[in-house]
């Protein structure tokens, strides 16, 4: 799993040019993407192709401080679907993306009964009696524990011809990390074939600024969609066609003190990503930062018009996304999967106007697409 420096420093600063390429006959078999709904925090299982998978965080320990019901609720929800969704007792990677409870805080609850391969997180604060504990919970489950840092950039399973795991990370840290955990966040990126997934933790307009993680399919929101994170050179340099937002309802558990996601950012990313749909995301509308969150009202809460790619666990609960290895991700309820059509197969036809048509979507005109024909048409 060692590389030499140079390996290193380009899978630290830069993964575009990392991932597997997309040969004749790549792909075929399903990766599955499962965010969980772990209300104000973050925790999506990745399997991929070959059965091996990867928990990127374990959302919020049930019994956080002065958060009472609602954690215990966040904590439950993922107990409960956690075993469904891995079908196994053994977990290849356990990925957390920095140190903060709503990310690391059900690690121990989560690892009860599971096998562990390798944990992975950025090797910081770890006096700190929450991290200390998700530590032990990994040793115990006989995980190895392996720290992501820069200079120090090591995949945490070992990649196919097809599949690549790549950290992201800058080449050095962030100036805010000290006083900002989000700012440590370590990021990863998963490509299958012509499919990618970029989970980025909380990182803020700070770390994104340092970072190039190349273009991705599949975003994950950084920071719940905060009003500091999915800055505009940031989504210039991703160009995400999907995205997840994890959060917490509005008023929440700790989202109360957050108020994510914000309607800022759901705008960025709609834009980002080629106009709004059908669908709006209930977000925070704080009026240019004028009206702080703890002084919210209902009425500060809107209805925001999003991209039908865009997706929300506080509205849409869990969010299972599904790729075959060619670009295309979609989401499967239950046991059924949607698989868009042509107009001439009846599926609805979505018009482009400030973009182009890519298979069932609009993306920006800058983008290239790589999708089969879907629903989407160009504007007459």
């Amino acid at each position: 799993m060692k590389h030499d420096e140079a390996a290193e420093a380009m899978a630290a600063t830069s993964a575009a040019e990392t991932g597997p390429v997309a040969s004749a006959g790549c792909g075929g078999a399903p990766l599955t993407v499962h965010f969980f709904d772990v209300g104000q925090g973050l925790s999506a299982l990745v399997k991929l192709p070959d059965g091996r998978n990867v928990l990127v965080d374990a959302g919020e320990s049930p019994t956080r401080p002065a958060c009472g019901a609602p954690c215990k609720e966040w904590n439950q929800r993922l107990l409960t679907a956690l075993p469904a969704a891995l079908g196994s007792t053994k977990l290849d990677a356990l990925w957390i993306t920095h140190q903060h409870s709503d990310h690391l805080g059900g690690v121990p609850t989560v690892l009860k009964g599971l096998t562990l391969g390798v944990y992975i997180d950025n090797g910081l604060d770890l006096t700190k009696a929450g991290i200390k504990k998700a530590r032990d919970a990994a040793t115990a489950s006989g995980a190895q524990i392996l720290v992501e840092s820069p200079g120090n950039v090591t995949p945490p399973l070992s990649g196919t011809n097809e599949v690549k795991l790549t950290p992201v990370l800058p080449a050095s840290l962030s100036p805010d990390c000290s006083s900002n955990p989000n700012e440590c966040s370590i990021a990863l990126r998963i490509d299958y074939c012509k499919s990618s997934i970029l989970f980025t933790g909380d990182a803020e307009d700070g770390l994104e600024g340092l970072i190039d993680p190349g273009d991705v399919s599949l975003l994950q929101v950084g920071h719940h969609a905060s009003a500091t994170s999915s800055s505009g050179p940031f989504l210039k340099k991703t160009k995400p066609e999907y995205a997840v937002i994890s959060s917490g309802k509005p008023g929440e558990g700790t989202n109360g003190g957050f108020c994510h996601p914000r309607e800022v950012t759901v705008a960025a990313l709609t834009t980002a990503m080629g106009g709004a749909g059908s669908k709006t995301v209930k977000a925070f509308d704080s009026n240019d930062g004028k009206v702080k969150c703890g002084a919210s009202t209902p009425a500060n809460w809107v209805e925001a018009p999003a991209n039908d790619n865009l997706w929300s666990t506080a509205r849409d609960g869990d969010v299972v996304l599904v790729t075959k290895g060619d670009g295309i991700f979609e989401r499967v309820t239950g046991s059924n999967t949607s698989t868009p059509t042509g107009p001439a197969g009846g599926a609805c036809c979505k018009t482009c106007t400030n973009s182009k048509p890519c298979g069932d979507a609009c993306i920006p005109k800058a983008n290239a697409c790589s999708k089969p024909p879907g629903c989407a048409c160009a504007a007459p």
